[in-house]
C-alpha cells in the first residue's frame, strides 16, 4: 500500500460531499448530476466524495450506489474522485470498491461497519480485506455521529490500521478537532479531511490537508473564501466568514441538513428532488427560515 504516501500532496484542497439529485419520480436524475458537478468545479472543487451521507447512500439500493459512481465517474480526468464503498458487510464493500476501481477511481473511501458491535480488531480486519481486494489504499470514514463507533486511538488495533498502509487517511466527519491531530501524530503520512465544515479554520490551524463538505453542494465559493484566507494567513478575516457560514450550518443542521441542503439548491432553479424517507420534507416554515438565514449570511 505505498501509494498511500504519495496521496498526500496531490489530494489537498476542498471536495465537495455530493448530493444524490432525484428526479420527481425519485429516481436518480442524471443530468441535474452532471449540471452540479459542472457548477461545483467552475466555482473550484478539487474533486467530489461520491455516494457518502449527503448522497444518501444507505437509502439508495445497490444499482443506484453503482449508478451513481458512473455518473461521476465522467469528471475523472477534472477532478479528483472518492468513492465511498461502506456497507455493512465486507463483502458488499468490496463489490462497490471493485465497481469503482473499474472506473478508474484512483481514491475510495468507507465508513467502518455499523449495527453490529464489532470489535476494533474485526473493523479493522474489514479495512485490510477491502484494501487487499482491490490493491488500493482506503480513506476511513469517521463520522460516529452517524455509525456510533468512535475511532479509538487508545486501542492497539486501530493504531496498527493507522500505521499500517491500507489506509490513505482519514475524513474526519467529528467536531473533536484534538482527535484529529492525534490522528495525524499517529501517521503523518495520512491524509486527515475535516468532514464538518463549521471547523474549518480550527481543523486548518492544526494541520487538517482539506476539507469534504455537504454545504459545498451550495455554498463552495464561501468556504473556499475561507480556505484562502487562512492559507494567505489573513486567520481573522478567515473567522469573520466562517462565523457567518456557521450561522448557516447551525440552522440547516437544527432543521435537517440534507432537506435543507436539496431546499436551497432547488430554490435556487436547481431542481434536485427531495430526499428520501424516513427523511422529513421541510415544511413551508422551515423553508422560509432557511431562506432567511442563507440571505442574511451568504455573501455569494
Amino acid at each position: 500500500m505505498s501509494e498511500a504516501k504519495g496521496m498526500v500532496k496531490m489530494m489537498k484542497g476542498l471536495y465537495v460531499a455530493s448530493i444524490t439529485p432525484y428526479d420527481r419520480e425519485n429516481k436518480i436524475n442524471e443530468e441535474a448530476a452532471k449540471q452540479l458537478f459542472s457548477k461545483n468545479l467552475e466555482e473550484g472543487a478539487k474533486g467530489f466524495f461520491v455516494g457518502g451521507s449527503s448522497a444518501e447512500c444507505f437509502l439508495m439500493t445497490r444499482e443506484e450506489r453503482v449508478q451513481l459512481f458512473e455518473i461521476a465517474s465522467g469528471f475523472k480526468e477534472k477532478a479528483d474522485l472518492f468513492a465511498h464503498v461502506g456497507a455493512l458487510s465486507t463483502d458488499e464493500a468490496i463489490y462497490y470498491a471493485k465497481e469503482a476501481k473499474a472506473m478508474g477511481y484512483e481514491n475510495i473511501a468507507a465508513t467502518p461497519p455499523f449495527y453490529f458491535g464489532y470489535s476494533q480488531k474485526a473493523i479493522a480486519q474489514y479495512f485490510y480485506d477491502i484494501a487487499e481486494a482491490v490493491d488500493m489504499p482506503i480513506l476511513y470514514y469517521n463520522i460516529p455521529c452517524n455509525t456510533y463507533k468512535e475511532l479509538d486511538l487508545t486501542n492497539a488495533d486501530t493504531i496498527a490500521l493507522l500505521k499500517s498502509g491500507a489506509l490513505s487517511g482519514v475524513k474526519h466527519t467529528n467536531l473533536d478537532v484534538y482527535q484529529m491531530e492525534r490522528i495525524k501524530n499517529v501517521n503523518p503520512e495520512l491524509l486527515t479531511f475535516g468532514g464538518f465544515e463549521q471547523n474549518m479554520v480550527a481543523f486548518l490551524a492544526l494541520g487538517c490537508d482539506g476539507f469534504i463538505g455537504s454545504t459545498f453542494n451550495f455554498m463552495l465559493p464561501h468556504y473556499k473564501k475561507i480556505y484562502d484566507l487562512y492559507l494567505d494567513g489573513k486567520s481573522e478575516d478567515a473567522r469573520k466568514l466562517q462565523i457567518k457560514a456557521n450561522n448557516i450550518m447551525e440552522c440547516i443542521w437544527n432543521i435537517g441538513l440534507f432537506p435543507a441542503i436539496k431546499h436551497i439548491l432547488n430554490a435556487r432553479g436547481m431542481y434536485v428532488g427531495e430526499v428520501r424517507k424516513p427523511f422529513l420534507e421541510l415544511s413551508q416554515e422551515e423553508k422560509e427560515i432557511v431562506d432567511r438565514v442563507v440571505r442574511e449570511n451568504l455573501e455569494n
